[in-house]
């Protein structure tokens, strides 16, 4: 290679340059960061509470990004430079960074954050463009740095040179390269010379680089590229989807774009209104969660936002299983708790639900949206009915009224409906207070006299009441109870027995008193109490009189809250909805008692919250948003966020994501995505574009192909895995100037024991150790099939490695343990979204059997893992679907 075409005075000059750039950006961070005392609210004093909490808040953000930025330039002053030149080839040197310097003034350059829409720049190769106020910079020149400080100063380890119609250029050193230019020729002998010389040509690459993977944590890429960053820079309150193939960047353009969107200095004049006027009580830095399939890689991700100037605690990285259960226990009430709550107990794997449900959840969901609705409306028309024909003068006239709100909400929206019934609720909640009286004294006056009956045979009724609850069991409790008494007045749970008592023995008197009115057969666990109190309830007359001011206390109790009737008995509805459909597409044939599936829980939380959000799209409904009666509509702002994101999309069904979706606050709205179908391992992940689609109709989705993990020869294995029976094969293209050919993978069959898989491990890494000397050991994890294989692979593993100093961790249940320079072993299930220089596979087979319709996704997820080295092997025989890939593999390195 001659130098002379590659690296000349202008390199050394931009070199010089740069480390000198970096000095003075490090060193103004660091002295910002000595006298640094965060912003005052001493100006506030003046506003009202609500308005100074929310200025403190947003003062207390930017005094975050400040010190953290701050701390992010002190350690990595620029990311890269670039020479531009306006429409009048006026010339501008641009110095890059993760944030923005302050304090610094160079008349020979301009310093930007990246985060800026001057920023883009630095994703530009030379000849592109970006259009400013006043005219448009074209790129002239771009050097990407990786900044490092050392002992002797600032450097940057692999610094990427391209200028218009040159080659480009990578030089490993900075310091290296002024160093070798600097010396003065006479001090060299010809030995010396030569030696320099090829020490030039060591350092400096035609072309770019592979990196090497050599820390479990996501590739840090400073820079996107031109795709990467047009998608991330796009508006605030954007839904979109990002697709791609392993490997090309996808869940860091979803993490450079959240920094961007919570940096101050990112943000446009429009979307800054939009925060502002944001309902969500957090402030914008903390209102925002970003899902993930597993907690392995939530962790994994963190050091990422870090990097980011994102600060990512564990209330805002979560899994939709940990949601699902808060969302369904703490705010929505779907969840039995100690004191009440919802009807439901979760169970993992509650048989409650058929294939079909899990094979085809938009149908499903959309069969119980239309028939929850359609009860709840049919059943408020009913309600009303009642009331109308009521021989009580002031119910009947208020029925007519409800009847008429109730018809109109047919011909306009249910927001309409439920705004018109919100206006009527005082009434109601009034006539109620007199129906509720009236039907507590007869309950009341039962109880006395059964208790009093008791006392003269010298028994105590109450007492033997509670004794009989005690035989019965509670799992069974109120089965059929809660669906007929749906519409009683809300109580909390008793924690008291007394208390229990009293609410089961009232629970049996309004089943005798309906039972008699509705010639309906007394059945579940009220039934049993009133087979138990005999003729210890209501007299015939008593039990009349009853039904006919239960029906009206039923009724009006639908109108008292219409918004927490609407919402918050979504739950209700669906066990009427399970009910009715026992035995048919959805469920099984039988009593599922209590029981609910996690995915059944998905479709209760997401029809409270498109309920919910409807009603808040209503501008009526906002203006009054602050009325007692929308009180359970305003404690959906405490659970939705200004942004929502999600890594590994396709894991989630769709009725998961549109939960997600739907927790993205309006008018914001921000829904960011991504994820590719070739990688999905849920049996109830989404298949399709459509389905996302179903998810949010206006949902954009944007595809990016440019692969920077994977070598050619592991980027050609993954094609050839790629199902193409699902219309999603893999297109990833690698990138440009960059030398992708590496090593094949290699395969082996017949290693039944662990001590056989040890040993093939090890001669494998050997072979790794002496390719990438005398740089160490890069990062490696070994996939076995199933949990239990973890820890027998690492002991087996650590009995022949020991002899090279190298040890392996077992990774159990996915948690990352271990330092960096050792091997880590994983069940195959925890990789998602992870990324190692090399990869083993062990027991290929032994997974084949145990998932055979999951099996090539998890090999497809499993082999693009590894972005230079690929080992496999089985048990006995490699699985048919492998054997077929034969000629991509060989025997060793």
């Amino acid at each position: 290679m001659a130098l002379s075409l590659s690296v000349n005075e202008h390199t050394s000059d931009i070199a010089r340059e740069a480390l000198a750039i970096f000095d003075n950006v490090a060193t103004g961070a660091k002295a910002e960061l000595a006298r640094f005392k965060g912003p005052s609210a001493e100006s506030l004093a003046p506003l009202n509470t609500l308005t100074t909490e929310k200025a403190v808040a947003k003062l207390n953000e930017i005094g975050r990004e400040i010190l953290n930025g701050h701390q992010i330039l002190s350690r990595e002053p620029a990311i890269a430079r670039v020479i531009a030149a306006d429409e009048s080839d006026n010339i501008t040197t641009f110095y890059i960074s993760r944030f923005a310097p302050s304090g610094l003034r160079d008349s020979k350059v301009r310093f930007a954050s990246y985060n800026a829409p001057v920023g883009r720049l630095a994703s530009l190769r030379p000849g592109g463009y970006i259009e400013v106020p006043g005219g448009s910079l074209e790129v002239l020149e771009r050097t990407v740095f990786h900044a490092e400080a050392l002992p002797v100063g600032w450097d940057s380890l692999d610094t990427i040179f391209e200028a218009d119609g040159q080659k480009t250029v990578t030089v490993t050193s900075l310091l290296r390269l002024l160093s070798e230019r600097d010396a003065p020729a006479d001090a060299l002998d010809e030995i010396e010379r030569m030696l320099k010389d090829a020490e030039v040509d060591d350092n400096v690459t035609i072309g770019r680089k592979r990196g090497i993977i050599d820390k479990m944590q996501l590739r840090d890429q400073a820079v996107l590229d031109e795709y990467q960053d047009a998608i991330f820079r796009l508006s605030l309150d954007s839904q979109l989807l990002i697709l791609g193939p392993p490997g090309t960047g996808k869940t860091t353009t979803l993490i450079r774009r959240l920094g961007q969107k919570l940096d101050p200095h990112g943000l446009s004049d429009d979307e800054q209104s939009l925060i502002d006027v944001s309902p969500s009580p957090l402030p914008h830095g903390q209102s925002w969660i970003m899902f993930t399939p597993t907690d392995l890689l939530g962790q994994y991700l963190k050091e990422a936002f870090s990097r980011n100037n994102v600060p990512a605690p564990d209330l805002r990285i979560k899994t939709w299983i940990g949601h699902r259960k808060e969302l369904a226990r703490n705010h929505l009430s779907i969840l039995r708790t100690a004191n009440g709550g919802g009807p439901f107990i979760l169970k993992d794997n509650a048989a409650t639900i058929t294939p079909d449900a899990v094979q085809s959840p938009i149908e499903w969901f959309e069969q119980f949206q239309t028939k929850q609705n359609s009860d709840f409306w049919s059943g408020l028309e009913g309600a009303a009915a009642i009331l109308s024909s009521a021989t009580d003068a002031e119910i009947a006239k208020l029925g007519d009224r409800l009847r008429a709100a109730v018809q109109s909400a047919q011909t306009t929206s249910a927001a309409s409906g439920i705004y018109a019934l919100v206006s009527l609720s005082e009434d109601v909640r009034r006539v109620l207070g007199r129906v509720r009286a009236d039907v507590d004294g007869v309950l009341k006056t039962a109880l006395a006299r059964a208790q009093a009956g008791a006392r003269t045979q010298g028994e105590n009724f109450f007492e033997q009441l509670i004794a009989f609850l005690d035989t019965l069991d509670d799992q069974t409790d109120q089965a059929d109870d809660d669906l007929d008494d749906e519409e009683e007045e809300e109580e909390d749970r008793p924690t008291n027995k007394p208390a229990a008592a009293q609410r089961a023995y009232y629970a049996a008197l309004r089943l005798q008193a309906r039972s008699k009115a509705r010639r309906r057969s007394a059945s579940s666990r009220s039934a049993l109490v009133l087979d138990w109190i005999g003729d210890r309830g209501l007299t015939d007359t008593e039990a009349s009189g009853l039904a006919e001011r239960l029906g009206w206390q039923l009724s009006l109790n639908r109108f008292s809250a219409p918004v927490r009737q609407y919402l918050g008995k979504v739950p209700a509805r669906y066990r009427q909805f399970r009910r009715s459909e026992r035995g048919g597409r959805w469920y099984p044939d039988g009593n599922p008692g209590r029981d609910l599936h996690p995915l059944e829980a998905d479709l209760i939380i997401l029809a409270m919250l498109r309920a919910g959000n409807a009603l808040m799209a209503d501008n009526r409904v906002r203006r009054n948003i602050d009325q007692s009666a929308y009180e359970s509509l305003r404690a959906l702002y405490d659970i939705q966020r200004n942004q929502i994101l999600v890594d590994e999309a396709p894991d989630f069904s769709p009725v998961q994501l549109a939960c997600m979706r739907a927790l993205a606050i309006e008018p914001i709205g921000s829904f960011f995505a991504c994820g590719d179908f070739n990688q999905r391992i849920t049996d109830w992940g989404s298949r399709s574009e459509e389905s996302l689609q179903w998810v949010e109709p206006s949902l954009q989705i944007q595809r990016i192909s440019i692969a920077y993990r994977q070598s050619r020869q592991l980027n050609d294995l993954a094609k050839a895995l790629a199902d193409p029976a699902s219309g999603n094969q893999s297109d990833a293209d690698l990138p440009e100037d960059v030398n992708n050919d590496a090593v094949s993978p290699v395969m082996a069959s017949g290693l039944s024991e662990p001590e056989d898989v040890a040993l093939w491990l090890s001669q494998r890494l050997s072979e790794i150790e002496r390719s990438v000397s005398p740089r160490p050991l890069p990062s490696i994890a070994i996939l076995v099939p199933e949990e239990a294989a973890v820890r027998p692979i690492t002991d087996a593993l650590n009995a022949v490695i020991e002899d090279q100093n190298l040890h392996a961790v077992a990774c159990v249940d996915g948690k990352i343990i271990g330092r960096d320079d050792e091997i880590r072993v994983f069940d195959v299930r925890h990789i998602k979204g992870l990324e190692f220089e090399a990869v083993f596979f062990v027991g290929v087979d032994r997974l084949a059997a145990s998932e055979p319709s999951l099996f090539e996704r998890y090999l497809y997820v499993g082999a693009t893992r590894a972005a230079t080295y690929l080992g496999m092997c089985a048990d006995d025989e490699i699985p048919p679907s492998l054997a077929r890939l034969s000629d991509h593999f060989g025997e060793r390195w």
